[in-house]
């Protein structure tokens, strides 16, 4: 990875970014590419828009969510202790013994989801020590009563598990909200590299918002670009450690190259670009199949308005939704590569329609089937 992008990434990593309050990490994001973009933008709830090439036929959108999962404050009882609830899909058990970040009045505040020592626990209360439940945990910020800690929170702010980046051996790397902050990372260098090429259509690069909360900010792009062809980066899940059940999302491995996504919803001659492009660039893809496909934002490119032809290119995950998710940073590096590759390729005016079955003839050879007219 080069160096000026791997410090982006670091510094991207290292700002809280959860659902809804996504905006410190837009705006880094958007510094970093306001050299490159004929336009860029903000909409109402913080998508971050940039554009290649505006006046091209086809739009083509390029997406990665920037939010991640966290917490925001619930309660705060007399005695000065916080009380969380969640935003996005937690791990609970996790969280005992965790440290924890809050966005408080005056920067940040830090705490602690306190644990009881096992020396005072019954040996039927060690077999408990996870939490069930979010209520069940309180986090200690220093704070000996209420008004005490007000003065530091408020009601509803916002807070990240303290987990920073961390090396391990290779190019694996460990850190909070790789989910999907690393999607936007592709998508930004992929939207870099394509500024360097002669293209055919108008990127549209998305980093979008509350992807952890239904798909929200990719609803709303979706439905303002209105693309042709979407190109969603996600994470997915990796099986190569233990405890893992290849049955269930297959033979997945860190460091053998980004995953590419197969099912209903993807469009499949757009995956055979996908596969071609990869191949040019000599990267390896793995396949993972998604039966719905519901899950990222390559759904809401699917639905919204008259709808996209789309794929999922996802980074290969560990430990997802925890303190501690890991990668390789050579799959970061392929998936980045496939991507722009893939834009580049398209021609002005692809033709991604399915192909008749028997019902009717085929066209001639260099005959292509019409764009579906749009605003």
């Amino acid at each position: 990875m080069q160096p000026e992008a791997l410090d982006f990434l670091k510094r991207l990593m290292a700002l809280p970014t959860p659902s809804g309050w996504e905006s410190d990490g837009m705006r880094l994001s958007a510094e970093y590419l306001k050299p490159c973009a004929d336009q860029l933008s903000f909409d109402l709830h913080g998508n971050l828009h940039a554009v290649l090439n505006p006046g091209a036929t086809t739009r083509v959108m390029i997406e990665g969510h920037c939010d991640e999962i966290g917490f925001m404050v619930q309660y705060i009882d007399d005695t000065g202790f916080l009380y969380m609830c969640a935003v996005g899909g937690l791990t609970i058990p996790l969280l005992a013994g965790e440290r924890i970040v809050i966005q408080g009045r005056q920067g940040p505040v830090y705490g602690v989801f306190g644990v009881r020592p096992p020396h005072l626990m019954k040996p039927a209360e060690r077999e408990k020590v996870a939490p069930t439940e979010l209520m069940d945990i309180a986090v200690d910020i220093g704070a000996s009563s209420r008004e005490e800690a007000l003065k530091l929170v408020d009601l509803g702010s916002p807070a990240v598990v303290d987990a920073g980046w961390r090396p391990l051996a290779g190019d694996r790397v460990a850190c909070r909200g790789f989910d999907n902050r690393i999607g936007s990372f592709v998508v930004a260098e992929a939207f870099r590299a394509l500024a360097r090429k002669p293209l055919k259509v108008a990127v549209h690069l998305v980093l979008t918002v509350q992807e952890e909360l239904g798909l929200v900010g990719g609803m709303t792009a979706s439905y303002d670009v209105n693309p042709h062809v979407g190109l969603c980066v996600d994470v997915g899940f990796a099986s190569d450690y233990p405890g893992n059940d290849k049955k269930l999302v297959g033979d997945v491995q860190l460091g053998k190259g980004p995953i590419l996504c197969f099912g209903p919803t993807y469009n499949f001659k757009l995956q055979q670009l996908v596969e071609s492009a990869a191949a040019r660039e000599k990267v390896a893809l793995q396949r993972q199949v998604r039966a719905r496909g519901a899950g990222t934002n390559a759904w809401t490119m699917r639905t919204v308005r008259g709808g996209a032809a789309v794929a999922l290119v996802s980074v290969p995950l560990r430990y997802m939704h925890s303190a501690v998710e890991t990668l390789s940073l050579s799959d970061v590096d392929d998936s980045v590569k496939v991507v722009a590759a893939t834009v580049a390729a398209l021609p002005a005016r692809p033709d991604f329609f399915p192909d008749p079955v028997a019902a009717e003839p085929r066209k001639q050879p260099g005959a292509r089937r019409a764009l579906r007219p749009r605003a």
